[in-house]
């Protein structure tokens, strides 16, 4: 895999040919904590916000789904 990385002032840049960055696990899994980081921070949800949405798909997917662990 032919990545190339360099420090420019206080930044690292790193470039990673798109072809290449699907062909390696981690480094797809890289990118897309990456990706998470710079979605999640422009998000203006609240630890609070993101328990409750958690909580609330939970209680929907075990209403949809309890039937097939029940007797």
């Amino acid at each position: 895999m032919n990545i190339v990385m360099s420090k420019i002032g206080s930044s690292y840049q790193i470039n990673i040919p798109i072809s290449e960055s699907y062909q390696d696990e981690y480094v797809r899994r890289f990118l897309d904590y990456l990706r998470i980081k710079e979605i999640t921070s422009k998000s203006l949800a609240t630890d609070e916000d993101i328990n409750n949405l958690s909580e609330e798909l939970m209680k929907q997917w075990w209403e949809k789904s309890q039937h097939r662990f029940s007797k």
